[in-house]
């Protein structure tokens, strides 16, 4: 059966202006910061592994500007995977990872209540294939949320293999989804060289003992390590390239990695 689209049609990104209402801590290096405000209302949820721009105030600031229209982009925006929305509440959660590496990260760290920040989006989330034998979800820690996303939505019939790749045992916390979910927790450890390497070993002894039926893959990681995982399912596996679904969240020694990193370019 041929692959289902992983997107839906592109909706208009609108600026909202939204305000930070509560803070929750996941684990030591990630948080869940719950946005409010009235611009809100408008927000569509466009399902999971969507994105947003985040506008974030500049250090030492608690609010960020409103983009100009046809202006540079904000030196500050970044893309991030909304987590939650209810639209009853106006209420947007989106978890952050805690590091120095960037103007989000920074903020998140000192965020406060009351903060105000600037919300573009969403673009489209990632359809499921509810006709798919297995899933695989495979990533690090800036791809759980995407992941979570995808877990929450699936449907119960569908078996899914989940590898979530974190620096130490501190970062493992409860996942949840009707689908019948087998999650391994792969420990990296502080080595930032390491990204990635857990990660592609799991996908290869995954894929070494394969399940039987039509299965999708949708990986999330450093943007080389994405690549090497990339190259391995369609080059040298041979897996359908509309079956396999991988972004670049993050690239090593970079602090601003472009959007829309897909590996496509891989050969």
């Amino acid at each position: 059966m041929p692959a289902t689209p992983d997107v839906a049609p592109r909706p208009r990104r609108t600026p909202r202006r939204i305000e930070v209402a509560r803070i929750a801590t996941l684990s030591p290096h990630m948080v869940r910061i719950t946005f409010t405000g009235e611009d809100l209302q408008s927000f569509v949820w466009t399902g999971p592994a969507a994105h947003i721009k985040l506008i974030v105030p500049e250090d030492g600031s608690h609010e960020a500007p409103m983009p100009i229209p046809d202006g540079p982009r904000s030196p500050t925006m970044r893309t991030y995977t909304p987590r939650r929305f209810n639209a009853s509440t106006f209420e947007l959660d989106v978890d952050f990872m805690l590091h120095d590496h960037g103007p989000a990260g920074r903020w998140a760290i000192r965020a406060k209540i009351g903060d105000r920040l600037v919300v573009l989006g969403p673009a489209p989330g990632y359809k499921i294939d509810a006709e798919a034998a297995w899933f695989l979800l495979a990533g690090d820690g800036t791809a759980l949320p995407a992941i979570e996303t995808i877990l929450a939505d699936l449907p119960a019939k569908i078996s899914v293999r989940a590898l979530i790749e974190v620096t130490d045992e501190n970062e493992i916390r409860a996942l949840h989804s009707a689908g019948n979910v087998d999650i391994e927790w792969l420990i990296r450890g502080a080595d930032p060289q390491q990204a990635g390497a857990p990660l592609e070993a799991a996908i290869r002894k995954f894929i070494d003992q394969l399940p039987s039926g039509n299965g999708r893959f949708y990986v999330g990681c450093e943007s080389n390590a994405m690549r090497r995982i990339r190259r391995l399912l369609l080059k040298e596996r041979g897996f359908e390239r509309g079956t396999i679904v991988t972004r670049g969240y993050w690239k090593l020694g970079s602090s601003n990695h472009p959007d829309g990193d897909y590996g496509d370019d891989t050969v």
